[in-house]
């Protein structure tokens, strides 16, 4: 598994193109949301304040790496048949699914690093040394449930374009409705309640744990941990039907 996961890596990384345009996007967001409001501010309740707006940032850049490498990318790899040369190796679907999740997550890591350099550079937000690690490691740790979904998408379907679209579409729930844009609390009760549901509420809310220097929310570390054991088992059964289905 190790040098598949080390080939992958080096395959999903020469793509400069996309590599730029993913890592970067989420910081350059950022720097726009600061210039709209006129520089740093206070924090606010949302998407636009202080250490919420960074926060919320570095979710969105979580989210985006771990669909955008795996599931399209799948895709086009099972249309261009190269899974289905995989499948002739001894290689376990749980190891193939868990390779793909650990190469997303490698793109994931220096997304919300950039967004956190970003924050302390421009938007002088302050927080402790071990704050700085423990809020990038457990957003990097938390963007895992995004990167087994886009793995998911893209071994369930097959057609590369409905693939792209899956994939935008998981993206805008995530980003809209799982907290990252508005917080459960100013939703409507019954979407909120779904909103709370998300992945990328309980990044968010791991996020601001960090960050508010709150008591980190064991619950939401167990929902990020069920979404990544629920959409990667779901993808190793995927990865077995291609078998059948070639």
């Amino acid at each position: 598994m190790l040098a598949y996961t080390w080939l992958e890596a080096k395959r999903q990384f020469r793509n400069r193109e996309a590599l730029v345009w993913r890592l970067a996007l989420p910081a350059g967001v950022y720097l726009l949301l600061m210039l709209a409001r006129g520089g740093p501010q206070p924090e606010q309740d949302g998407f636009m304040g202080g250490d919420g707006a960074m926060v919320a940032m570095a979710a969105f850049g979580a989210v985006a790496a771990g669909l955008f490498s795996t599931g399209p990318a799948l895709a086009q790899e099972r249309a261009g048949g190269w899974l289905r040369q995989l499948r002739t190796t001894p290689m376990p679907p749980v190891a193939a699914v868990v390779a793909k999740i650990v190469v997303a997550m490698a793109y994931a890591l220096p997304s919300i690093a950039l967004v956190a350099a970003t924050g302390r550079a421009v938007d002088a937000v302050d927080l402790s040394a071990a704050q700085w690690v423990e809020l990038v490691g457990l957003m990097w740790i938390g963007s895992a449930p995004f990167a087994a979904l886009g793995v998911l998408i893209g071994l369930a379907i097959k057609n590369v374009d409905a693939a792209y679209t899956a994939t935008n579409l998981a993206f805008v729930v995530l980003w809209l409705l799982g907290g990252i844009f508005t917080r459960p609390d100013s939703m409507p009760d019954a979407l909120a309640a779904f909103s709370r549901a998300l992945p990328s509420n309980g990044l968010i809310e791991v996020g601001w744990s960090v960050a508010g220097d709150g008591g980190f929310p064991a619950s939401d570390a167990l929902l990020l941990t069920g979404w990544t054991v629920a959409a990667g088992g779901l993808a190793a059964l995927a990865w077995r039907r291609l078998g059948r289905v070639h």
